[in-house]
């Protein structure tokens, strides 16, 4: 049995602050999410904050507790529901976000579970179980190795932004402090989910950038260290020789792809 309650999908809130604590209903339901932003979820007893594109399955009982970043609007698809269903009290991870592995057929899953609801109210609809049952079926796959992974979310962003700006002035003190952890437990952890040292991610993104350059651009040798964050264009040559086998200057000649 699953009797959907509300349901909905990408509406937006200017602000929202959503706590079963301070008078928010469904304390005893179901509730599950998808987020389209960025947003703040109390887990572990700290608020903490995920990326959009999230899913979490809040379970009866538990506080239920989500918001907007400050300054920021809210946007998110959603599910309150009662059930009995083996599969969904079976679900491994509740209670915490997490990355779907294709966000936008979850994304989908819920606008046809909203437009199901609003034309069946039955609570043995098997057309609704079958679309419950695909849902968490997606959900299952790909995800649960990383789900129990602590601050994935947060090592999956920051590690994001380094691949999209290796030429920051990226350190082990920044980046851990940036998680609010210690630098040897964000060393582990990031070497636990990665398989590579944070210092040699930010080292092979800058290799890989310089090599973009050094192929479609005529800057100089020197200009193109600057612009992937070295301060020395000897230890720029240094590190990108030691990676590639060649200086910069052979590679550029030797028209191998980046």
């Amino acid at each position: 049995m699953i009797d959907v309650l509300y349901s909905g999908y990408s509406y937006q809130h200017e602000s929202l602050v959503y706590d079963t604590e301070r008078g928010r209903i469904g304390f005893e339901s179901y509730h599950m999410l998808f987020t389209h932003t960025p947003a703040l979820f109390w887990v572990d007893n700290e608020l903490r904050q995920y990326p959009d594109r999230s899913v979490i399955l809040f379970t009866p009982g538990h506080r239920k507790y989500y918001s907007n970043l400050p300054g920021q609007p809210y946007k998110n698809d959603w599910i309150r529901f009662d059930t009995d269903e083996e599969f969904i009290e079976a679900f491994p991870v509740t209670n915490v976000p997490f990355s779907p592995a294709d966000p936008d057929f979850v994304h989908n899953l819920f606008k046809l579970i909203a437009w199901e609801s609003n034309t069946n109210k039955a609570t043995d609809d098997p057309e609704m179980l079958c679309l419950f049952k695909v849902l968490f079926a997606k959900l299952s796959d790909e995800n649960v190795d990383l789900l129990n992974k602590p601050y994935q979310h947060e090592l999956t962003a920051l590690r994001r932004d380094m691949m999209l700006h290796p030429e920051l002035d990226w350190d082990i003190a920044s980046m851990a402090g940036r998680i609010n952890i210690g630098r040897t437990r964000f060393q582990t952890l990031y070497k636990e989910s990665f398989g590579i040292s944070p210092i040699d991610d930010v080292i092979n993104a800058r290799v890989k950038l310089a090599k973009d350059r050094l192929k479609y651009t005529s800057r100089s040798v020197s200009q193109i260290a600057d612009m992937c964050g070295y301060k020395s264009t000897e230890h720029f040559i240094r590190q990108f020789s030691k990676i590639t086998g060649m200086t910069p200057g052979s590679f550029r000649h030797s028209g191998l792809d980046a």
